[in-house]
């Protein structure tokens, strides 16, 4: 997990940034102690790390070898923000737990500074711009992380357009525009602050939260998912094509009943990719 330490919603986390605006930065610097860069995790990390937890450490493990095995001991630069009082990672949170890891892992490895980017702007900006450099990072965002924030880019209600958001998130103008409708519908009964607590998820279901009977099946996929993962790593990510003709292997049943059960992924497909459903050319 990258901060064992924090476990606060998105709201909680988002409130706590508002609360410590105060004296601006007095410059934007390339390096910065160790020490003195902060987790946000719950605000800035689009991806469910706890859900991804094998792939995470696993990724993380790869970067502390990776420092311990250069010159410098250093990795590409991690971007950060100024709150009004502490610097934030917003990008970089697996190379910010990396080093942490390495200089733990090895005593005699002394990193004191570590090269840095400041992010300028409010913090519902810097949220955005986590969003988009984490779609670009080298660990893959799964759909289902993409579209939880999006969500919470929509409710954030910021005045950005749909293209800004579908280049933050990296999903559909469709999807954001329904994403939109949706928030529209539920401000009738609930507040803008209730719905950024609600997931992607409940929020199509009409802003109810999982049952009892849909918790114990979100725990066995959980522990499903931790199984592939520590047997596969990143390989059905990797290499969909092969994992997909796997599946169809196992049963030619599959492929069709996993599609009825992700209409909204199968539409964000098709919205971005048309031509799939094109005709064959022999």
């Amino acid at each position: 997990m990258l901060n064992k330490a924090e476990s606060m919603s998105f709201v909680e986390g988002y409130e706590k940034l508002k609360a410590e605006a105060g004296k601006e930065a007095l410059n934007a610097p390339s390096r910065l102690p160790l020490k003195a860069i902060k987790f946000a995790t719950s605000v800035f990390q689009p991806r469910d790390t706890n859900h991804a937890f094998l792939a995470t450490d696993s990724h993380m493990n790869a970067l502390a070898e990776a420092i311990r095995n250069a010159p410098d001991n250093q990795l590409e630069a991690i971007t950060v923000w100024w709150s009004g009082k502490a610097w934030y990672v917003i990008d970089g949170h697996h190379r910010l737990a990396a080093y942490n890891r390495a200089t733990t892992q090895d005593k005699k490895l002394k990193i004191e500074t570590i090269p840095v980017q400041a992010f300028r702007g409010s913090l519902d900006e810097a949220i955005r711009e986590a969003s988009a450099l984490n779609c670009r990072d080298k660990l893959p965002m799964s759909k289902s992380d993409k579209l939880e924030r999006a969500w919470k880019l929509v409710c954030l209600d910021n005045g950005w357009t749909k293209e800004a958001i579908r280049d933050a998130a990296s999903v559909s103008i469709r999807t954001i525009a329904n994403m939109r409708s949706k928030r529209k519908e539920l401000l009738k009964d609930q507040s803008a602050s209730e719905l950024l607590n609600l997931s992607w998820h409940d929020a199509k279901s009409d802003g109810t939260t999982m049952t009892v009977d849909d918790d114990w099946k979100e725990k066995l996929a959980i522990a499903w998912q931790k199984r592939l993962v520590k047997v596969f790593a990143q390989k059905f990510a990797e290499q969909p094509e092969i994992a997909a003709r796997a599946i169809q292997i196992y049963s030619q049943r599959l492929p069709s009943m996993l599609i009825r059960e992700w209409p909204d992924e199968l539409r964000e497909v098709v919205d971005e990719e048309p031509h799939l459903l094109s005709e064959p050319e022999f």
